[in-house]
């Protein structure tokens, strides 16, 4: 999920606005100097930054918890709609690109059952016996 840094500070903006009135704003925007007001937008821009990082890491760590509970199912003979294969084998992909980006991001187990979960899906669309 990306999060627009400008539209972020402009509904923040917005809603200070909205909350203290427009001429309090504007008395406090003339009461700081531009350098100051960049950085405090610099810090903001800085802690939007690393909430960003945070969301993306919660993502894949959920998306590897799909994976491996997909492929924990495969193992104890499970069996699946094609749907729900392709919404998994999206995963994988997702999964592959950010770990490719991310080389010290630890993926050990979930390598394994990303090749077991696309063997598995190759086996089931050459015999056709999906759920």
């Amino acid at each position: 999920m990306m999060i627009d840094t400008s539209a972020l500070i402009s509904g923040v903006v917005s809603i200070i606005i909205a909350i203290v009135g427009s001429q309090w704003f504007a008395s406090w925007v003339q009461s700081h100097n531009s350098k100051s007001i960049r950085t405090e937008i610099a810090s903001i821009q800085d802690e939007i930054g690393h909430m960003k990082q945070s969301e993306e890491l919660r993502e894949i760590k959920n998306t590897r918890r799909r994976i491996l509970r997909f492929n924990d199912e495969l193992l104890n003979s499970i069996e699946h709609s094609k749907e729900y294969f392709d919404e998994i084998v999206g995963d994988v992909d997702l999964y592959r690109r950010y770990t490719n980006s991310h080389p010290d991001y630890s993926n050990g187990k979930a390598n394994l059952a990303c090749e077991n979960i696309e063997r598995v899906y190759r086996k089931c669309l050459e015999n056709k016996n999906f759920l």
